[in-house]
């Protein structure tokens, strides 16, 4: 069953005791799929996704570990298994082949899509992605859950910290609160830890766009830099002023590298270019 709504809203789809949520933005007909980080949300990438709606057909998959009780899926706690997400989520909608690119946790699941999956990925695009070296933002430590505590995280992921807004801290106080979500989380982020992925970029044969903020200190640009060194046919782009989440802290600039990776499977001429910051 598929429950639809207008262009830019959150559609769902249910699959084998699954539900599918996603965007469809887009007029164009190269599909890009876009995969979201841990505490990301679907909705991360829809500024990228409707400056850049007329050349692509743009989904922005959500993945089973939100929050919402009735919307978690414990039987996703590892890579793999969120990768299977996404391949029931090509199957259902009939993508045979796309572009396929993700932040932080994302860009994990999308390198592991692509080695396991690679007739189904036309370009990959990486950006802040996990798989090579992440740094774990408590040190370590088990500190006592309380809003500073989460808010000193939050400030780490971000070059400009006025992003971290009081709403955005207790959001994610109120997500951690729940015992049940907390393990989980801490559950995938650990596999994104134990999958080590290095050997592994040998074998990544299409393009590859690795788009990074230059001030990332939980993937700092080294990490960058191993990505490219170790694809085969990889183009690196550093947003300045940026941190961990460039679609987030700077869509504008990402979306500008994107299109420019991304040009010739465009339906027209970048009519509208993406303005300057």
């Amino acid at each position: 069953m598929r429950i639809s709504f207008a262009p830019g809203c959150e559609e769902r789809i249910a699959a084998d005791g699954t539900e599918l949520r996603y965007y469809e933005v887009g007029s164009g007909q190269t599909p890009v799929v876009l995969l979201h980080g841990l505490f990301g949300s679907a909705s991360n990438w829809l500024p990228i996704m409707n400056d850049l709606e007329p050349h692509y057909r743009f989904y922005s998959l959500q993945f089973p570990i939100d929050p919402t009780a009735e919307r978690r899926h414990g039987k996703y706690r590892s890579i793999s298994q969120l990768t299977d997400h996404v391949v029931r989520f090509f199957d259902e909608l009939q993508i045979d082949r796309a572009v396929v690119g993700g932040n932080s946790l994302g860009g994990q699941i999308a390198l592991d899509f692509c080695l396991r999956f690679p007739e189904r990925v036309e370009r990959l695009v990486l950006t802040g992605s996990a798989g090579l070296f992440e740094r774990n933002l408590a040190g370590g430590q088990r500190p006592r859950l309380c809003r500073q505590f989460i808010r000193d995280q939050a400030n780490q992921i971000f070059y400009d910290p006025a992003l971290v807004c009081t709403e955005m801290v207790d959001d994610i106080y109120e997500m951690l609160s729940d015992r049940h979500y907390r393990k989980l989380m801490v559950k995938v982020a650990k596999s994104t830890r134990d999958r080590y992925m290095l050997e592994d970029l040998a074998r990544v044969t299409v393009p590859t766009l690795i788009v990074w903020g230059r001030d990332d200190t939980i993937t700092p640009p080294f990490v960058a830099e191993q990505f490219r060194e170790n694809i085969r046919n990889a183009t690196r782009v550093y947003i300045d002023e940026c941190g961990h989440a460039p679609p987030i802290e700077q869509p504008r600039e990402f979306a500008r590298a994107l299109h420019e990776f991304l040009g010739d499977l465009a339906t027209s001429e970048f009519a509208a270019p993406v303005k300057p910051r």
